[in-house]
């Protein structure tokens, strides 16, 4: 299974402290900024579950008209 990918653009001194925070942690710049997301998007999920697109479209498959 290969998960996708993305690209992104960010300014440089922010890469630069990313660069530092995974150094620190002894993670690779990749999966520092995959936990980073994930914490973010999960926290959105929690906040505001009514919201969540998934969630809307699981709910709108189930039993609804075709």
């Amino acid at each position: 299974y290969r998960r996708p990918r993305i690209n992104f653009v960010l300014d440089e001194d922010i890469r630069d402290d990313l660069t530092v925070w995974a150094k620190e942690e002894g993670r690779t710049m990749s999966n520092l900024v995959e936990r980073i997301v994930t914490a973010a998007v999960q926290g959105k999920r929690d906040s505001h579950p009514n919201q969540n697109p998934l969630i809307q479209q699981k709910q709108a498959g189930k039993g609804g008209t075709s």
